[in-house]
C-alpha cells in the first residue's frame, strides 16, 4: 500500500532556513555544478528553485508564522 507524500513538516524551521536552501540552489547555478543527466538535472533544478523562491516569498508575507519546535 502506497503512502501519499502530502505535506512537508516545517516544525522548527525558520524563514532563514528557507533562504539558506535557496542560496545553495542559486550557488549551484552560478557555479554550473550538476550531477547525472545535465538536461534532466537543470529541469529539476529550475523546478526546485522556483518552489523555494515561492516558499521564501510566502514565508516573508505579513502574518505568516512557521511552526515552532514543540516546547518552545
Amino acid at each position: 500500500m502506497a503512502k501519499v507524500f502530502e505535506s512537508l513538516d516545517l516544525t522548527g524551521m525558520r524563514k532563514t532556513h528557507l533562504r539558506q536552501l535557496l542560496g545553495y540552489v542559486l550557488r549551484a547555478e552560478e557555479e554550473g555544478t550538476y550531477s547525472g543527466n545535465k538536461e534532466q538535472f537543470w529541469k529539476r533544478h529550475k523546478e526546485i528553485r522556483d518552489w523555494l523562491r515561492d516558499a521564501v516569498n510566502y514565508a516573508y508575507e505579513p502574518g505568516i508564522v512557521l511552526p515552532r519546535k514543540k516546547g518552545q
